[in-house]
């Protein structure tokens, strides 16, 4: 039913992709406990080269007897100063121990699972970062992906590789190549559609910015303050743009528990959108500047969308090239059918009703008179 070079090279490639996850696996583990070694052995030095602090207490050999004070030394660092050098890495959400693992897909194995998904950090960053913009905003919801998308290609693997000991011999190359193409599809595909997602999502905040903007102002120029306008505006906008309503409930919460710059911050983050950026920025400046926020935003309204409206034109210009190519490749066809097809069929009909041997007569009696010349 199969031959033994089937079963050979369908065992090594199995094997081939175990000795892979393993070795990944174990590199991984020893680069962790390389950088915690590391890290105990810097911050050991650091303590033995740290000097003691100084005493407030005046010293018995001072000649002149003065009070100890706290006016020359410095009680709390400047959390807004830009130019402080920070070692601590930034918590994320699955770090925090209060969130839990309720929200794992395939319980306490998650996490495993998602570390025999064989990408790199700069991949897991970007994937991350997608789905955040996407609006998957579980605590674990990298881990979650990567172990579907794992278990996904694993599956595929096993599926095709029972089908090919079960099928019949002739039909053991096409599933050798659907064994070889559809993992490669299964890996790529969720990628593309939660980028699809996220591009969407971001359009779609995109396009509500002018219109949240017109809102905030509305409520700013009556007396509110900017974090209670943009809560009435997040329920104002509910349904007509979820997604940017869920961002600034978002905000709202953030700027409740810390700030509402790093709120702001945080949503220009998450959202990859040049109106965001600005919009954000723009607030925080009007924040920490006391500036009058009315006119800023109903002149940056304005500006949006001209914006929005040139990259429209833009977009239709770019439109005709665009269609250029399907046009002709799709119509240009259809259109020699309909002008050469009368002209093929009268042409079939004159072969077969003995058109070639007329030619052929033809043909000859050209050429005796041309010989008898």
């Amino acid at each position: 039913m199969f031959t033994p070079t089937t079963i050979t090279v369908f065992y090594s490639v199995c094997g081939i992709i175990i000795l892979w996850m393993l070795y990944r696996i174990i590199r991984k583990r020893s680069t962790e406990s390389t950088e915690s070694t590391e890290s105990i052995e810097h911050e050991t030095q650091e303590a033995e080269t740290t000097p003691e602090h100084i005493s407030l207490l005046p010293s018995a050999s001072s000649s002149t007897s003065t009070s100890a004070t706290w006016e020359d030394r410095e009680l709390f660092s400047n959390a807004n100063d830009q130019n402080a050098e920070t070692t601590l890495p930034q918590v994320e959400a699955g770090d925090v121990p209060a969130m839990g693992t309720d929200d794992f897909v395939f319980g306490t194995a998650t996490p495993a699972l998602a570390e025999m998904m064989p990408e790199s950090d700069t991949r897991r960053s970007k994937t991350k970062t997608e789905l955040q913009a996407a609006g998957y905003y579980q605590p674990h919801a990298l881990q979650n992906f990567s172990a579907i998308r794992y278990l996904s290609i694993l599956g595929t693997i096993f599926f095709f590789g029972a089908a090919l000991i079960l099928a019949p011999e002739r039909f053991e190359i096409p599933i050798l190549v659907a064994m070889l193409v559809l993992p490669v599809l299964v890996w790529a595909v969720p990628f593309l559609v939660v980028t699809g997602q996220a591009s969407d999502r971001r359009s779609e905040i995109e396009q509500g910015i002018p219109d949240m903007l017109d809102m905030l102002n509305m409520c700013v120029s009556q007396g509110m303050m900017v974090p209670q306008a943009l809560k009435r505006v997040g329920s104002e906008l509910g349904k007509v743009y979820p997604a940017l309503a869920h961002e600034l409930r978002i905000v709202i919460e953030q700027s409740e528990i810390g700030t509402f710059s790093q709120a702001l911050s945080n949503f220009s983050k998450r959202i990859d959108v040049p109106e965001v950026h600005s919009f954000a920025s723009l607030l925080i400046q009007t924040d920490q500047m006391g500036t009058d926020v009315t006119s800023a935003l109903q002149d940056y309204s304005d500006n949006i969308r001209e914006s929005l409206q040139q990259r429209a034109d833009e977009k239709a210009n770019k439109a005709t090239f665009k269609l250029l190519f399907p046009t002709v490749l799709c119509l240009m066809p259809a259109i020699y059918i309909f002008l050469l097809g009368p002209a093929i069929v009268e042409l079939s009909d004159f072969f077969q009703s003995g058109g070639s041997d007329s030619l052929n007569t033809t043909t000859e009696l050209y050429q005796q008179v041309g010989a008898q010349q």
